[in-house]
């Protein structure tokens, strides 16, 4: 009987340190506190590959680089979790449900306008209410009804506005635009930011959502040429080099690319021709030592380039370090002390300063205002920065464009 008991208390010993190693419970630190950051991401299907599993690697990576910060005299590191949302609405409301009642979040992210929009009508109700970043939604989807809930990243309608006001200042002949979306809560953001930009510049504009998983362009492509507009926008840079084969000679402009799509490009008629919209991680040493340095680390990681979505890593996690530590807390319950600091603090970051704006557009502002560079390509894989619009002339355009100011 004795030796039964020594055996089972052996065992419970086992399973409790083995019960404690996975909690984490023997990784922290004594004398340091966590801060949970619950990020919700696609981590499965096209989207995943594409977006998803790159910013969660990106993320990993920031979370390791940071280490210890300071709050009110505490030491804190973060604790960043994650969980597939899909995209999509249903996977919003079941990560965000579990980012709370499961993982015991402080904070969430949430990637993707349907997601990010169900996830905020968790947050704002809670009690008290958590702070919850989106991204990828529209300007107009943040109010005053939603006061702790804010735009992080890929706020696509004032993002895309920069291209029109170099395209009206550089190429002043241009007077047609032709704008492919994708069939999502974002590129409808993005066809409506574009036709504002074109009635305010006088631009002749036409447009057309295909379904996100489009790989069969050319019928796409006869369409658009019948137009014969001076700038076709797309995220699909195939459609491009199909138009060139067809005599298309005028501009052609994309938000996103990689690496990867260089192959669709012939760079002779690319050259001067193909205009790239916001920080791109191939082309990011002109504009940042920094961030060239971490996404050199991520491709050594990785054996991969980091798709744009790694920007979030870059940025975030340092834009909420900053404002934990200047609102000298770091507890969900004091949400309001934070938001206020996040509403009225400027942020460094390595893209340089940014800070929550757009006020004049939404009644609220919480829209986090990135630096907006436009890169031209010049030969086989080579690009040049066009112009790089700040935060400030970024928000300005935006209030110009869509207030008429």
């Amino acid at each position: 009987m004795k030796k039964w008991l020594m055996l089972a208390a052996v065992m419970l010993l086992c399973l409790a340190l083995v019960i404690g190693i996975a909690c984490g419970g023997g990784e922290e630190e004594e004398g340091v506190k966590k801060v949970k950051f619950g990020f919700g991401l696609p981590l499965s299907g096209i989207l995943g590959a594409a977006a998803g599993l790159p910013a969660k690697q990106a993320l990993e990576m920031k979370e390791e680089k940071m280490g210890e910060f300071t709050v009110g005299g505490e030491r804190y590191v973060w604790d960043f979790i994650f969980e597939d949302s899909q995209g999509s609405a249903a996977g919003g409301v079941a990560s965000t449900n579990k980012f709370i009642y499961d993982r015991g979040v402080d904070f969430i992210e949430q990637s993707g306008a349907d997601a990010g929009i169900t996830a905020a009508m968790i947050t704002e109700e809670l009690d008290p209410p958590m702070a919850c970043f989106i991204t990828g939604a529209s300007v107009f989807d943040f109010g005053p009804d939603w006061p702790h809930t804010f735009g992080a990243h890929g706020t696509w309608d004032v993002e895309l506005l920069p291209l029109f006001d170099w395209l009206t200042r550089e190429h002043p002949e241009a007077k047609s635009v032709y704008m492919i979306y994708q069939a999502e809560r974002f590129g409808l953001a993005q066809d409506n930011a574009a036709e504002a930009a074109c009635d305010y510049y006088g631009l002749e504009y036409h447009s057309e959502a295909v379904p996100s998983v489009t790989t069969e362009v050319y019928p796409i492509a006869t369409k658009v040429m019948s137009y014969e507009p001076d700038l076709v926008m797309s995220p699909f840079p195939q459609l491009f080099q199909i138009m060139w084969d067809m005599g298309y000679e005028g501009l052609c402009a994309t938000f996103w690319w990689s690496e990867g799509y260089y192959e669709y490009v012939d760079w002779d008629k690319a050259a001067g021709k193909l205009v790239i919209i916001t920080p791109q991680t191939f082309a990011i040493e002109e504009l940042s030592p920094e961030a060239a340095l971490f996404f050199a680390d991520y491709e050594e990681r990785y054996g991969a380039e980091a798709a744009t979505s790694g920007f979030l890593a870059l940025v975030l996690p340092d834009v909420m370090t900053q404002a934990v530590v200047k609102a000298g807390t770091a507890d969900r319950e004091d949400v309001e002390v934070i938001v206020d600091v996040l509403e009225t603090e400027t942020f460094d970051t390595a893209l340089g300063p940014m800070y929550f704006g757009c006020e004049e557009l939404n009644g609220i502002g919480h829209i986090l205002l990135w630096p907006v560079p436009l890169y031209v390509a010049l030969g086989p894989g080579e690009v040049q920065v066009a112009k790089v619009y700040t935060p400030e002339e970024v928000e300005a355009l935006a209030e110009e464009i869509f207030l008429g100011r």
